[in-house]
């Protein structure tokens, strides 16, 4: 019995002193799993994030903005024409965003559908994955400073010709000018 007494008396001790050790390789592993489910998450999106830095982002989300104002005018024609360049500027593209043009090609759908709430809807989710992308970018940037000044030259807005429109339409409003707003006639 006393050596009973001795064994359990060691025993106590010892797994005392093993359980920080024991919580330790809980949380790693917990720590390990964490980390795994958004990797998986990014390994999607960064593809869409490679297709849309060699892409002007900008030009993209101001297409798709108009197309969005196309269909809430219920101008279907013009929003499927819209939606239709920004997928063709991404088809060539390598690495192909696969996910990304299939939710483009539901954005298409919905639009041909003339189904006005939808349409809204899967264009916004679209405007949501190219602002996730853009924050991936930029937090990139953060870590490589120099991928900033790449992806800043490659994708800045030509500020220039916005203000020249801008002052030659106020040009002719203080003229009492009509507008110029004839657009070129692209049927054959």
């Amino acid at each position: 019995m006393r050596y009973q007494n001795i064994i359990v008396y060691l025993l106590i001790p010892l797994a005392l002193l093993s359980i920080p050790s024991l919580l330790e390789n809980v949380q790693a592993q917990t720590n390990s799993v964490n980390q795994t489910t958004p990797q998986q998450q990014n390994q999607n999106m960064n593809v869409t994030v490679q297709a849309l830095m060699k892409i002007d982002i900008f030009e993209l989300k101001d297409t798709l903005m108009k197309a969005k104002l196309a269909i809430v005018d219920e101008n279907f024609k013009e929003a499927l024409t819209d939606v239709s360049d920004v997928e063709l500027q991404l088809l060539p593209l390598e690495p192909s965003p696969t996910k990304f043009l299939s939710v483009l090609h539901n954005a298409i759908k919905t639009i041909d559908s003339s189904d006005i709430n939808k349409s809204l809807d899967t264009l916004t989710r679209i405007q949501i994955t190219i602002a996730k992308a853009e924050n991936q970018i930029f937090k990139a940037a953060v870590a490589d400073p120099q991928m900033i000044q790449q992806f800043d030259t490659m994708n800045k807005p030509n500020i220039n010709e916005d203000e020249d429109y801008e002052k030659e339409r106020i040009q002719q409003f203080i003229n009492n000018e009509e507008p110029n707003t004839e657009e070129e006639d692209y049927t054959e």
